[in-house]
């Protein structure tokens, strides 16, 4: 470190050679690279065995230089550096500046130099640490140049970002103006609550949110946002947790989920509606129904088909995804499941024209399903299973049967072959068939049951899927 303590000790002035011994012992052998420099004219006047390694000059070398000779500028003189290290030309302490020097093989270096002064056998010099400093730099430079391409790579994203911390927002896009209604430079160091408003039934994960800050994980979670002028976002924020400017923060993406949230609505009640339809042959049978999504839209569905006054065909199924996609599908295949009618009314065939339409339209998205049709003239069902494999036939005042129909999923194999079952049946005889939902909650006997034991049951439950149960009570 440089120092500005004379050199002495508590017995008397040193001679000489103490002097030099003690001046060996700090200097010479320190491994920080140490220049002694006449504040007169800025020459060097010594250098330690670690500034000799590292700027690859030999002592005698040194001491025919002047400190300017190391800046890497070429115009900056001796005096520069004289007045940064004894500012107004008086001592006033250590001082500590950054500079470019240049090695003796040219390679070109950034240092931080300390300075301070020091007394030797009467000759005043300035003591000089110096540090190598470069790769910090490198560092720090390479840190703004991200941070700067995060702002314009995060400027150009089509959703409204913020970089939120201990309720403040520090940095905020471009999109961040058309959401809150205000130029994003207002919108540092306040809060979203500065703009917004949320309805009073907040979840939990955002009232972690708001008191925390921050959170651990990355999370997903949706919220309705009333802006101050009453206009109304429902948002999905997406966070994930980030350093920003060396602090602990969260990145939070603002997706605007507003119109999604009316279609989907409408999907609901679209959805409610085709599942709100009777049996089509009511003086032949009784239909009870236990129809319930997990989430907000299913993807579970049944239709019925009115062949004639005899005949009812219809399907219960189940497709893969949630949401808009499984309301689309569910709607592709009641188009699909009403044009395989027109070849042929038998299941298993109905089923295996599906089949190969499903692949065709449907893509990836497979549909378990199970192909039933009534004859109220022969008193015969049929039924064949494609992914819902089973059914139940209860005989009047008898204990019920569960009847197994073999098949893969619509559209997982273009030639899967489908097993159908016939079962004569008669009046108060029923039949009840179910999605994989209803399974992870009753036992194959409980399936059997009436809908008044099954529906309050199901009652308050956290359903994991679906859950779909029709009975049909033949009169």
């Amino acid at each position: 470190m440089a120092t500005d303590k004379h050199c002495k000790n508590q017995h008397g002035a040193p001679s000489p050679q103490q002097c030099m011994e003690h001046y060996g012992c700090i200097y010479e052998n320190n491994h920080l690279i140490t220049l002694m420099v006449d504040p007169a004219d800025g020459s060097i006047v010594d250098a330690n065995r670690a500034a000799c390694d590292f700027y690859g000059y030999r002592l005698r070398d040194f001491r025919r230089l002047h400190i300017s000779d190391l800046n890497a500028e070429g115009e900056a003189g001796d005096r520069d550096f004289v007045d940064k290290a004894m500012p107004g030309g008086e001592y006033l302490g250590n001082q500590v500046f950054m500079d470019r020097h240049q090695l003796a093989g040219g390679q070109i270096i950034v240092v931080e130099i300390h300075t301070g002064i020091m007394t030797m056998l009467g000759k005043t010099c300035v003591y000089t640490v110096i540090h190598d400093v470069s790769e910090r730099v490198r560092s720090e430079q390479r840190l703004r140049e991200s941070e700067e391409r995060y702002r314009d790579l995060v400027d150009l994203c089509p959703e409204a970002i913020l970089v939120y911390s201990g309720g403040t927002i520090l940095f905020a896009n471009q999109q961040t103006e058309k959401m809150f209604g205000r130029k994003k430079k207002e919108l540092i160091g306040k809060g979203i609550d500065d703009f917004f408003y949320e309805e009073p039934l907040s979840s939990t994960e955002y009232k972690k949110l708001k008191t925390k800050g921050s959170m651990k994980d990355r999370f997903r979670i949706e919220q309705r946002f009333i802006r101050h002028d009453k206009h109304i976002f429902d948002l999905e924020i997406s966070g994930v947790p980030i350093v920003y400017e060396e602090e602990v923060a969260l990145q939070l993406v603002l997706r605007d989920i507003t119109e999604n949230k009316k279609e989907l609505e409408r999907a609901v009640k679209l959805q409610e509606h085709r599942h709100a339809v009777a049996f089509p042959l009511e003086n032949r049978a009784v239909l009870d129904k236990i129809y319930i999504p997990a989430t907000t839209l299913s993807g579970d569905f049944f239709i019925f088909h009115k062949i004639d006054d005899e005949q009812v065909i219809g399907i219960i199924g189940d497709v893969t995804g949630k949401g808009i996609s499984a309301a689309l599908s569910i709607s592709a295949l009641r188009v699909l499941f009403l044009d395989s009618l027109l070849t042929s009314r038998e299941p298993v065939q109905v089923l295996k024209d599906l089949n190969l339409k499903a692949g065709q339209y449907l893509g990836e998205d497979y549909i378990a399903g199970c192909c039933f049709h009534l004859d109220f003239g022969a008193s015969v069902l049929k039924a064949a299973g494609a992914g819902i494999n089973e059914f139940i036939y209860v005989p009047k005042a008898q204990a019920g049967q569960q009847i197994t129909v073999k098949g893969a999923p619509l559209g997982m194999f273009s030639d899967s072959e489908f097993e159908q079952q016939a079962v004569a049946f008669g009046s108060g005889d029923r039949f009840c068939f179910y999605s994989d939902g209803m399974e992870l909650l009753f036992e194959e006997a409980e399936l059997g049951r009436d809908y008044e034991y099954l529906h309050e049951k199901v009652a308050g439950v956290c359903l994991q899927d679906d859950c779909t149960w029709l009975s049909l009570n033949i009169q």
